[in-house]
C-alpha cells in the first residue's frame, strides 16, 4: 500500500506495473473489492505498455492472469498471456516468471474444461521446457504435478482415482515433505484437487476432510481461480451428505451453503462466464434436498445450458449427472436416462475415460443402449488416454532434442492449433499449415481414408509474393488418390501399404518403383512421406515436399514432424469421434426434449382431463334436470292460472302471502332463471369440451383437427394468466381466424406448441410492464393477436404479442436447445425448442419468429395442408 500511495505521489515508473498488479491481487481476495482490483490489474497492464519496459513485463502479466483477471474476464483469456510470460521471462531473465506462468497455464486449461489429454500433454512440454531453463526442480514443477496427476487419474487410473498416486506425483510421500516445510501453497493445491476427484468419485467422507484441510490452507490460494471451486464442492459435498444428518446438522448445512451462495452470487455477478453455472447447481442441489422439486429441475437446466455456453463441459456433465440422481429419485427413469447419455457424453468428450468407466458401473440400466449400439466408440477414448500417459512417461523419465530444435512456445503452439478443432475441415486446414510452417516444406498433401477410398484432403502450399513476402494457401478440394495430378501416386501407395516412412533427396532412392511420372516431371529435391497411425490402425498419410532446396527432411525436423503427427492421428480420431458424438448428441437432445417435456405436458394434461371428466357427470345431472324442471315449472304456473280464474276473490291470507312472496315477480323472472342456468350448463359443456380437446392423446398416427378449436383451448387454460391483477388490466387476446380447413396432424402435439407461445407472449408482456403505472399500460394496453390464414397450400398462424421485443442475438439462439432469457427458476429453454421439433420434424412445417426491440414479437407457424 505504501509503495501505490508512492506511485500516486510522485508519479509512475515501470516498476509500477508490479506494484499495482501485487495490490490488484490483494484488493480481487476481498469480493467487496473486485472491481477495483480489476482496474488495478489492467493499470498494471496499460503501464508495461507504455513504458515499454519488459524488466518488469513477465512478473506482472503473470501476476494479473493468475489473481485478477479470472474475477472477471474467462478463466480461458489468461491462457495466451501466460504462455506469452515464458517466452518474455526468458528474455528478460525472470526464470521464476518464466517456470511459474506455464504450470499456471496448464492448470486454468485444465479448470476452464479443456480437453484432458490435451492438457496431459502440455503438462509434459511444460516440464520439458522448465528443465531446460532450470538446473534444480522448482516449486512449480512440484505444484503442477499435483494437478498433473489429477489429470492423468482422469485419463486412466487404477482402482482409486481419488488418490494422487501415479506415475508424476505421490501424496502419500509428498504430504508429509510438504507439512515439514510448512508448504502452504503446496498443501492447498494437494487437497483442492483430491477434494474434486473426491466427489466425482463418490469419496464423500474423504471429501470432507479435504474441504477441511483445504480451509486451513486457504491463504496460500488467495485470489486464485481455485478459490470458487472449494466454494463449490464445499457446498455440493455438504448437500450430498445431507440426509445422514440430525434437523439441527441440516440447519447448519443450509447456513453454511448460504453462506457461500452469497459469495458465490458475487463471483457470479462480476465474472458470470465462469461462476454463474456453479451457482445455479448449488442451488438446484439446495432445492432437491429441501423438496422443491419444480425449482431444481429448472436449475439443473439452466446451469447446464451456462456451463455448456461457457464452455465447462467438465461441469456441465457434473450437473447432468445429479440431474441423473435427482430423476431417478423421483422414480423419473426416462428422464434420468437422458440426462445420464448426455453425463457420458460430455465426460467422454473432456477425455475422462475414467469417469466414464465410472457411470457405466453405477448406472449399467441407463446406458446400456448406448453401451449395446456402440454409438459411442471408446476404444478410441482409451487409445488417445494410453497414448497420452505414454507419451508422458517418456517425456518425463526419458531425454529429448525436440527442445533443441524448437522452442516450448512453437512446440506448444503446434501441437494446440492442431487439436484445437473437432470440425474436420478446421481441423485440415489447422493440421496442414502447421506442418508445413514447422517442417521446412514448401508444399504438404493431407490424404484421409473415405470409407473404402483414399482421397486427397488437402492441398497446402507455400507462395512468394512479388514484394517478397511468402502467403499459405490451403485448397480443400477432395478427390481420389488415383485421380489427383498433384501427388506422387507411387510414393502414397507404396507408404499406404507398407505404413513406412519415405524419405527422398535429389529424386534419388533405392525402394524400387517408386520414381514415377510425378516425380520425374517436377523433380522436388526433398520428399517426405509418412503414415499417420493411432492405435496401430493408419488413419492417414501426409505428403511434404521442397521442390528447391535437398536435404531439408533431416533427422531432427524429422523428430517435429513425427511429435506434430502423433497428436495430428488424436486429433483425427477426435474428429470422427466427435462428429459421432454431434449426431448421437442432437439425436439425444430431441429425445430428452420430448421427454422432459411430455413429462410436464402429461402431468398438464391428466389434470385437464380429470378436471374435465369430474365436471362431466354433475354437469350433465344438472343439465338434464334443468331440461325436465321447465316443463314442470310450465304445467305449474298453467295450474296456479287456473286456481286464480276459479277463485277470482282469494281470502286475505293468500293475498298478503302473495304480495309477500312477490308472487307476480316470480311467476315472471322464474323462467328466464332456469333459461340463464341452462345457458351456463351451456358454456360449462363447451369449457369441458375445449379442457378435452386440449389434453387429448396423440395416436401413432395423425389425425384431423381443427387448428381454431386447439387455439382456443389452449386460450382456455392460460385464461387465469390474462385477467387483469393489480398491477395491469385484463390481457386482450384478438383472434382474426380466417376459413381454415383440418388438417392432418397430432393435436396434442401442436397444442402444445400453441401452449408455449402463447405462454412466452403473456411472460414478455409482463415483462414490457415493469416500470410503467398502470395509467402508462392503459394507453398501449397488453395485446396478443392471433391470425390464420391460408397461403401456398399452408395453413400459417401467426401470433403476435405488443411486449418487449427482442435484439438480434436473442433472435438467433431463440429456439436453441436450453436457451432462455428468464430469471433463475422462470425458465428451463426447453419450450420454443420443442415448439421448432414438433413443427418441423414432426409436421413437416416451419416455425420462424419476427421481433423488433421495444415493438414486440410475432411467431408464424406454417403447417402444410396435405
Amino acid at each position: 500500500l505504501k509503495q501505490v500511495s508512492l506511485c500516486v505521489q510522485y508519479g509512475n515508473t515501470p516498476a509500477s506495473a508490479a506494484t499495482y498488479s501485487v495490490y490488484g491481487l490483494i484488493l480481487c481476495a476481498q469480493v467487496n473489492s473486485i472491481s477495483t482490483g480489476y482496474e488495478f490489474g489492467q493499470l498494471a497492464l496499460q503501464l508495461l505498455s507504455k513504458f515499454q519496459d519488459r524488466e518488469y513485463k513477465a512478473k506482472a502479466t503473470m501476476l494479473v492472469n493468475l489473481f485478477i483477471t479470472h474475477w472477471k474476464e474467462p478463466v480461458t483469456a489468461t491462457l495466451k498471456p501466460l504462455l506469452q510470460v515464458y517466452t518474455t521471462g526468458l528474455d528478460t531473465g525472470d526464470i521464476v516468471s518464466a517456470s511459474t506462468a506455464p504450470a499456471i497455464y496448464c492448470f486454468h486449461a485444465y479448470i476452464a474444461g479443456e480437453e484432458l489429454t490435451k492438457v496431459a500433454n502440455e503438462f509434459a512440454i511444460y516440464k520439458a521446457a522448465v528443465a531446460k531453463i532450470s538446473q534444480k526442480t522448482s516449486l512449480s514443477v512440484n505444484y503442477s504435478n499435483i494437478c498433473h496427476q489429477a489429470v492423468l487419474n482422469l485419463i486412466v487410473s487404477g482402482t482409486t482415482p481419488w488418490e494422487l498416486v501415479g506415475t508424476v506425483y505421490d501424496e502419500k510421500s509428498m504430504l508429509a515433505l510438504h507439512e515439514q516445510t510448512n508448504d502452504g501453497a503446496g498443501l492447498w493445491n494437494l487437497f483442492i484437487n483430491k477434494l474434486i476427484l473426491c466427489y466425482l468419485f463418490q469419496e464423500l467422507d474423504l471429501a470432507v476432510e479435504c474441504v477441511v484441510k483445504a480451509k486451513q490452507y486457504f491463504g496460500s490460494g488467495y485470489a486464485a481461480a481455485t478459490n470458487p471451486l472449494l466454494n463449490l464442492y464445499d457446498s455440493l459435498v455438504q448437500l450430498a451428505l445431507f440426509p445422514r444428518f440430525s434437523v439441527e446438522e441440516q440447519q447448519r448445512i443450509l447456513q453454511e451453503v448460504a453462506q457461500n451462495q452469497n459469495i458465490m452470487q458475487q463471483w457470479a455477478n462480476y465474472a458470470p462466464m465462469n461462476n454463474l453455472h456453479r451457482l445455479h447447481l448449488v442451488e438446484a442441489e439446495k432445492n432437491r434436498v429441501l423438496g422443491q422439486n419444480t425449482v431444481a429441475m429448472e436449475l439443473y437446466d439452466q446451469a447446464i445450458a451456462v456451463a455448456k455456453e461457457n464452455g465447462y463441459i467438465q461441469e456441465e456433465a457434473l450437473a447432468n449427472e445429479l440431474a441423473t440422481k435427482f430423476y431417478l429419485d423421483r422414480g423419473k427413469q426416462k428422464v434420468a436416462k437422458a440426462y445420464m447419455e448426455e453425463a457420458y457424453y460430455c465426460y467422454a468428450r473432456w477425455g475422462s475415460l475414467v469417469k466414464v468407466k465410472d457411470l457405466e458401473k453405477r448406472y449399467p440400466e441407463l446406458l446400456h443402449p448406448i453401451l449395446q449400439e456402440q454409438r459411442f466408440n471408446l476404444n478410441l477414448v482409451e487409445t488417445v488416454s494410453r497414448s497420452t500417459s505414454s507419451s508422458i512417461l517418456t517425456s518425463s523419465s526419458g531425454t529429448t532434442n525436440i527442445c533443441d530444435i524448437l522452442d516450448f512456445t512453437s512446440i506448444l503452439k503446434a501441437a494446440q492449433a492442431i487439436s484445437s478443432s473437432l470440425e474436420l475441415d478446421q481441423l485440415i486446414a489447422n493440421l496442414s499449415c502447421i506442418i508445413l510452417e514447422n517442417s521446412g516444406a514448401k508444399k504438404s498433401v493431407l490424404i484421409l481414408p473415405q470409407e473404402d477410398t483414399w482421397q486427397v484432403k488437402a492441398i497446402t502450399l507455400i507462395n512468394q509474393e512479388p514484394n517478397s513476402q511468402t502467403s499459405i494457401e490451403t485448397i480443400l478440394n477432395p478427390q481420389l488418390v488415383d485421380n489427383c495430378q498433384d501427388i506422387p501416386r507411387r510414393i502414397i501407395n507404396y507408404v499406404k501399404n507398407t505404413q513406412e516412412t519415405v524419405i527422398i533427396d535429389n529424386c534419388q532412392t533405392e525402394i524400387p518403383g517408386v520414381i514415377g511420372e510425378y516425380m520425374l516431371q517436377h523433380q522436388p529435391q526433398s520428399v517426405l512421406c509418412i503414415p499417420i497411425i493411432n492405435q496401430g490402425n493408419l488413419v492417414g498419410i501426409l505428403y511434404l515436399e521442397n521442390q528447391f532446396t535437398s536435404g531439408v527432411f533431416t533427422p531432427q525436423r524429422l523428430q517435429v514432424i513425427n511429435l506434430l503427427s502423433s497428436q495430428a492421428a488424436i486429433s483425427l480420431e477426435n474428429a470422427r469421434l466427435y462428429q459421432q458424438a454431434k449426431q448421437a448428441l442432437q439425436d439425444l437432445q430431441q429425445a430428452q426434449l420430448q421427454i422432459v417435456q411430455s413429462e410436464k405436458m402429461s402431468a398438464l394434461g391428466n389434470l385437464v382431463a380429470g378436471v374435465a371428466h369430474e365436471m362431466n357427470n354433475p354437469l350433465g345431472f344438472i343439465a338434464a334436470t334443468l331440461q325436465q324442471a321447465k316443463p314442470i315449472i310450465t304445467d305449474i304456473f298453467e295450474h296456479l292460472e287456473l286456481y286464480q280464474k276459479s277463485l277470482p276473490s282469494p281470502s286475505n291470507e293468500i293475498i298478503d302471502h302473495a304480495q309477500e312472496i312477490d308472487l307476480e315477480y316470480s311467476l315472471e323472472d322464474l323462467p328466464k332463471m332456469i333459461d340463464s342456468m341452462n345457458m351456463a350448463c351451456d358454456r360449462l359443456t363447451n369449457i369441458s369440451t375445449s379442457l378435452r380437446t386440449f389434453s387429448r392423446d396423440d395416436k401413432d398416427y395423425k389425425v384431423p383437427f381443427n387448428i381454431h378449436s386447439g387455439i382456443d383451448s389452449t386460450i382456455l387454460i392460460l385464461k387465469h394468466r390474462l385477467k387483469a391483477n393489480d398491477h395491469r388490466p385484463a390481457i386482450q387476446v384478438n383472434t382474426n381466424y380466417g376459413i381454415l380447413p383440418e388438417i392432418e396432424c397430432f393435436p396434442g402435439q401442436l397444442n402444445q406448441v400453441f401452449m408455449n407461445i402463447l405462454a412466452n407472449a403473456i411472460d414478455a408482456l409482463e415483462e414490457s410492464n415493469t416500470g410503467r403505472s398502470l395509467e402508462e399500460i392503459k394507453t398501449n394496453p397488453n395485446q396478443i393477436t392471433i391470425t390464420t390464414t391460408v397461403s401456398n397450400n399452408q395453413v400459417q398462424v401467426k401470433i403476435a404479442d405488443n411486449g418487449v421485443g427482442m435484439n438480434e442475438q436473442v433472435k438467433q439462439k431463440i429456439f436453441d436447445y436450453l436457451f432462455t432469457t428468464k430469471a433463475v427458476g422462470k425458465g428451463t429453454g426447453l419450450g420454443l425448442a420443442i415448439a421448432r421439433q414438433i413443427i418441423t420434424s414432426k409436421h413437416s412445417g416451419t416455425l420462424t419468429v419476427n421481433s423488433t426491440l421495444g415493438e414486440g414479437t410475432e411467431f408464424l407457424i406454417s403447417l402444410p395442408i396435405l
